[in-house]
């Protein structure tokens, strides 16, 4: 398959600018959003746009030469989204579903298909690991606000684009490096080498994911034309504490990192002033992986990122 024309939104996310860095010179990609960090030539082309502005940005999608749009823009700040909990006029509603919702409904309109990254989150973490088919939003007991909101997008995606759409989980996104962010994995070594690292989950079920194989998979289901829901994340669930201890063996093998203390996330949702999170979370990766594409385990996931960092050290 050649070249496909992309319009990247959010392509200066932690995600979607790895997406960008990786597969630019493959593709023809150009983007809209509200900055552009690219000047090496990766993109084809920049509109600077609100998306928040859906007048304008449905313009943006209808006049793009593009087959295909995809979607990394998202308010992720879990604990200030559920600040905004219940309000509708809020930045997390309204960038995470309604700016969604009208990207949705442009790209029916202009008969582009769209491809839009999600969230674990969408899972209320009481029965996972979860698959494509076990049913999203707020169960079993509540979901936080940045989980609801997304959900709700994907619920308007579905019920909009009824097809020509892909709509890809991932959770904890890692990589090796990004100068605008941080991440869950480059935040447990930031913490611990000011140490200031808290103590880790052990109770807690969740799939870590490498940013690098959510752009190869999101690549991989592009070139197959792939429609619905899928999962990318690490194989095999495993818990914070377990991801921190492997994560500061591989980067500090001379140090003792025995010290790294075990935390409770039943004590944490105990407490009030922040998003509660999932349990027993998780995300099965069976259907990417029967579609041809396997993502890596944790352990070769912090692998690849320490590798990674040496070559530029």
């Amino acid at each position: 398959m050649g070249k496909s024309k992309l319009l990247v939104i959010g392509s200066s996310s932690l995600v979607g600018s790895h997406f960008v860095e990786t597969f630019g010179i493959k593709h023809e990609i150009s983007a809209a959003g509200r900055r552009n960090i690219f000047e090496n030539g990766a993109l084809a082309l920049f509109i600077k746009v609100d998306i928040l502005e859906h007048e304008k940005l449905a313009d943006v999608i209808r006049t793009s030469k593009a087959d295909y749009v995809l979607n990394y823009a998202a308010e992720t700040n879990v604990d200030g989204c559920e600040r905004q909990r219940g309000d509708f006029q809020g930045s997390a509603y309204q960038t995470n579903t309604e700016a969604v919702s009208s990207m949705a409904s442009a790209c029916k309109k202009a008969g582009k298909r769209f491809c839009h990254i999600s969230t674990d989150f969408v899972f209320d973490g009481t029965s996972g690991p979860y698959s494509e088919d076990d049913a999203a939003g707020p169960i079993n007991t509540r979901i936080g606000w940045y989980g609801y909101t997304k959900f709700l997008a994907e619920k308007k995606i579905q019920e909009t684009m009824q097809s020509d759409f892909c709509i890809i989980r991932i959770g904890y996104p890692f990589r090796a490096q990004f100068q605008y962010k941080t991440d869950f994995a480059r935040n447990i070594l930031d913490l611990h080498g000011s140490g200031r690292l808290y103590p880790m989950f052990s109770d807690q079920l969740m799939s870590p994911t490498l940013i690098d194989d959510i752009s190869a998979a999101t690549d991989h289901l592009i070139q197959k034309s792939s429609e619905g829901i899928y999962h990318v994340a690490c194989q095999h669930p495993t818990t914070p504490y377990d991801f921190a201890s492997n994560l500061l063996l591989t980067f500090f093998p001379d140090e003792d990192v025995s010290s790294l203390k075990k935390g409770s996330i039943l004590d944490f949702n105990a407490k009030t002033g922040h998003a509660p999170r999932p349990v027993k979370g998780g995300l099965k990766v069976d259907k990417i992986t029967s579609s041809g594409f396997v993502p890596r385990t944790f352990e070769d996931a912090i692998d690849q990122i320490f590798k990674q960092r040496k070559k530029v050290e």
